[in-house]
């Protein structure tokens, strides 16, 4: 190799160190504005995630809200639905009750009940007052009735 090779030698070392610097000075300068580039945009990032994240809560609470008022519109339903029937019923109690204002005792219904008003009606009837005993009839049914929704409402949901 002699002095050509030599020298060849030295100018690719020089070139190499000159550009192996220069190469390195500008892969410092990229590196440099990327970290630059990525604080930036790190930050803009963070504020548009924290921004939907914020919008997602709002539209996950509205939604929340939503099924809460239909369920609660369920609720609300089940229990005017369950008061009209026990109204229906209370009704129905009633116009039966005056319906049967003609009462024609008879014997033997399994209960005292039945004896118990037949006595009643035959004694009444001697004595012309038995309008009174269909009052007392009616009263007996409407005590009854109050004791039952009485007896129903103190009934607690969950054993409470």
């Amino acid at each position: 190799m002699g002095i050509i090779g030599d020298a060849f030698k030295k100018l690719f070392d020089f070139l190499y160190s000159l550009f192996a610097g220069l190469f390195g000075v500008i892969w410092d300068g990229l590196k440099w504005v990327g970290n630059l580039l990525k604080k930036l945009f790190q930050n803009l990032v963070d504020i548009l995630i924290g921004f939907f994240k914020v919008i997602y809560a709002l539209i996950e609470g509205l939604l929340y809200l939503l099924y809460m008022i239909g369920v609660l519109a369920v609720k609300l339903f089940l229990v005017i639905f369950e008061a009209a029937k026990v109204l229906w019923s209370l009704i129905e109690g009633f116009v039966r009750t005056l319906a049967s204002l003609k009462y024609s005792p008879r014997s033997g219904g399994g209960h005292g009940y039945s004896e118990i008003m037949g006595k009643l009606f035959s004694n009444l009837k001697v004595m012309q007052i038995d309008s009174i005993a269909y009052i007392l009839l009616f009263m007996l049914w409407f005590i009854t009735a109050i004791a039952a929704i009485k007896l129903i409402s103190s009934i607690r949901v969950g054993g409470d």
